[in-house]
């Protein structure tokens, strides 16, 4: 269960009368929804969330999110392991809420799990994953293994594999709406009150755009599959860059699985976004299970972003700066010129002679002149 089974028991439509007074206020302002409130009875304890909407869904919106709370209570065979993947691994919505003119004002939606909250309180979100391990470690966190970041790719993957399976579209894949936990690499994901059936609202993120995307479009499977690939080759690569990225995945370093990494690319960079393998495909190669991979024909790599400067140039050493043991640069010796050797006496006696022999003669000339 996603939460306490006493929380199942409040009907699937709820007022929000029923729901007594509301506990601590966690969030604000948050993407759709105006404020999220703990519960604080009902015997749900505080893994229950009220969300509420910035503004009333309109009746289709209503509609879609009573078959997501429908699917989640279902005891039905069908669709059952999907079932068990979303509501333990996402914040599957519980019931929706109504006000008094009836109108769709939120949801109740579970609580991460403590395991995803980091020690300063807040959930540690999947962004921390998609950085350097030189960047972690530079700000305390330890870097993760390959194999743990496959594993947190594998369970994100997962979850992905399960929307699709259901023909569910989940559009707002982002840094922000995923959780991980650094004992298990567990990964959980929040916000699934938004998902559509096959197609829905194009949730706009800078950084996560559908490049094949016509403007205007719906969300469809295909965005799913680009924007779950780039957050899956973002956590594994521990790179942001898209172009970055996409080379990095071209020649995958050691820790890369190289199907992994073919797939990712096949789904990043088709040239048709039709023909993006299915995320089914994506996590079969994460569990190193076999892959059934079609010819997928991509278009030409971006080029790739210049090294920064700090990547490509040694920093000037000053006698401070020079590590210990380095011997300090040597300055090549002026050119040696050989010394003039001093004038032999009778060589200098010769000399007068012969200087006042110029002069004699100098008077001689001027003399016959005149």
């Amino acid at each position: 269960m996603t939460a306490d089974p006493s929380a199942w028991a409040l009907p699937p439509v709820t007022p929000l009368a029923a729901l007594g007074t509301l506990g601590e206020q966690i969030a604000t302002n948050n993407g759709q929804s105006s404020e999220v409130t703990r519960l604080s009875g009902h015997g749900t304890g505080p893994d229950l969330l009220f969300k509420r909407y910035k503004k009333p869904l309109d009746d289709t919106d209503a509609l879609r999110l009573d078959r997501l709370v429908a699917f989640g209570r279902s005891d039905a065979a069908g669709g059952r392991p999907a079932r068990e993947v979303l509501l333990s691994r996402t914040s599957w919505p519980v019931a929706r809420i109504t006000d008094a003119t009836s109108a769709t004002v939120g949801c109740l939606i579970p609580m991460a799990p403590e395991g995803f909250r980091s020690p300063g309180g807040g959930f540690r979100e999947i962004d921390t994953l998609a950085r350097p391990d030189r960047r972690m470690a530079r700000d305390g966190t330890p870097p993760p293994t390959p194999a743990q970041r496959t594993a947190a790719c594998r369970c994100l993957v997962g979850i992905a594999a399960a929307l699709e399976q259901r023909r569910l579209v989940y559009s707002d894949w982002n840094y922000a709406n995923a959780f991980w936990n650094p004992s298990d690499y567990s990964v959980y994901l929040i916000d699934m009150d938004g998902c559509a059936q096959n197609t829905g609202a194009d949730i706009y993120q800078p950084g996560w755009e559908d490049p094949r995307a016509r403007p205007g479009m719906p969300a469809d499977p295909s965005t799913d599959r680009y924007r779950v690939a780039l957050l899956t080759a973002r956590c594994l690569t521990g790179t942001r860059n898209l172009a970055e990225v996409l080379h990095t995945l071209d020649d995958p370093p050691p820790g890369v699985p190289p199907d992994v990494a073919r797939l990712l690319l096949d789904m990043l960079w088709a040239a048709d976004r039709e023909t993006r393998p299915r995320t089914a495909a994506l996590l079969a190669a994460l569990n190193d299970g076999p892959v059934v991979r079609f010819a997928v024909t991509r278009a030409a790599l971006p080029a790739r972003p210049a090294a920064a400067r700090s990547e490509t140039t040694q920093p000037l050493q000053s006698a401070l700066t020079r590590p210990a043991g380095l011997a300090k640069p040597t300055v090549p010796p002026p050119p040696m010129v050989p010394p003039v050797p001093p004038l032999d006496p009778r060589t200098k006696a010769w000399a007068l002679v012969a200087l006042l022999v110029a002069v004699a003669l100098l008077v001689l000339l001027v003399a016959v002149k005149a």
